[in-house]
């Protein structure tokens, strides 16, 4: 029995070890438990270093950076953060490193506060570049390009026409200002541009038109001044050759040009006929009293108009008038008494459309 009586004496010894066990095993989890716990701090802390900062909510406000020439990307980069187009560096960086593209400079408009994918994808496109732009159609006069770039262009009046004294030295040693030099076309320019930049780049321009015929700004005065008079004067371009033939004609046979379109232009005409007193005026571009060419271009030649004083028609004419204004119909004669009859149609036009003498 003593047996009997001495096991249930164990058990309270086995009990009480195996909760002192179990406790120790508890404060070792704990221990454990708690320094995982710690260590996972330290690893988000770590980790959070390679997250980056990126917007993801609506954009905000646009704004604008200049891309200037030699920019690499990193320049990009830094000029979107500091106008809050992205939120970090790396937001937009690490997003470049992964795309092949080339950087343009210019003008450029984004929103602000958006991701640097979506910066990219605007970059990329080109599409957000800001500009402004003018278009100077062929024949218009000096005034008329001034008053053009003014308005197109937000520029000072005194400043496009201190320009255009200061390009003066490149033209021809006989021109009488820069009246036919200032190519007419279309021109895009980054938001800023100064008259001098403008001035200069329609002047380059018509210095690479005429080296397509091996001609330079200082040699070409006789073709210009030729080529602006064909420009008033044609209205179809198939007419333009015909009309550069009728003057070449009348010059290499020693006659006067007698055109109205010089005697207005040396007057401040603004209508299309002249009257006895203007074609009287003793002027340099009045091809009534002077012979030979005007004493300068009247106007600002286009490429057509260029290529037809150096390509004319073959033809004996040596007259011409539109007899239609509003279509542009042009008869050529080559005597005196097929132009009077010519002229007549004109007149009976004219009076028809009286609105269309100016």
């Amino acid at each position: 029995m003593s047996d009997l009586f001495e096991t249930p004496g164990v058990k309270p010894k086995r009990t009480k070890g195996f909760f002192a066990g179990l406790i120790s095993i508890l404060v070792v989890l704990g221990l454990v438990g708690g320094g995982l716990f710690v260590g996972y701090g330290q690893l988000t802390s770590f980790f959070s270093r390679f997250q980056v900062a990126d917007y993801s909510g609506e954009a905000g406000a646009p704004t604008t950076i200049t891309i200037e020439q030699g920019d690499d990307g990193a320049a990009v980069a830094r000029k979107m953060v500091d106008a809050d187009i992205v939120k970090s560096f790396d937001a937009i960086y690490r997003e470049m490193l992964n795309s092949d593209f080339t950087i343009y400079p210019g003008v450029f408009e984004f929103p602000t506060k958006i991701s640097g994918a979506t910066a990219l994808q605007i970059l990329i496109s080109g599409t957000n570049r800001v500009t402004v732009s003018t278009t100077i159609p062929e024949g218009y006069k000096v005034t008329q390009i001034t008053q053009s770039l003014v308005a197109d262009l937000g520029l000072l009046e005194s400043d496009v026409l201190t320009a255009i004294d200061a390009i003066m030295p490149r033209l021809p040693d006989q021109a009488l200002n820069a009246e036919g030099y200032l190519f007419p076309a279309t021109y895009t320019f980054d938001p800023g541009v100064s008259a001098t930049e403008v001035v200069n780049a329609m002047v380059d321009r018509m210095e690479k038109e005429l080296a397509r015929y091996d001609l330079t700004l200082k040699n070409s005065f006789d073709v210009v001044n030729l080529a602006a008079l064909i420009q008033v004067e044609a209205g179809l371009i198939e007419d333009f050759y015909k009309v550069s033939r009728v003057f070449l004609n009348r010059l290499d046979l020693g006659m006067l040009l007698q055109s109205d379109a010089t005697v207005s232009y040396g007057t401040g005409g603004t209508t299309v006929t002249t009257t006895d007193a203007q074609r009287a005026d003793d002027n340099p571009y009045n091809t009534y009293l002077h012979p030979g060419l005007p004493g300068g271009p009247i106007s600002n030649p286009g490429s057509v108009a260029i290529e037809a004083a150096l390509r004319p028609a073959d033809g004996d004419w040596l007259y011409f008038v539109t007899i239609n204004l509003k279509t542009g119909e042009t008869i050529f004669s080559e005597t005196f008494a097929e132009h009077e009859r010519a002229a007549q149609l004109f007149y009976a036009w004219l009076r028809a459309n009286p609105e269309w003498n100016d």
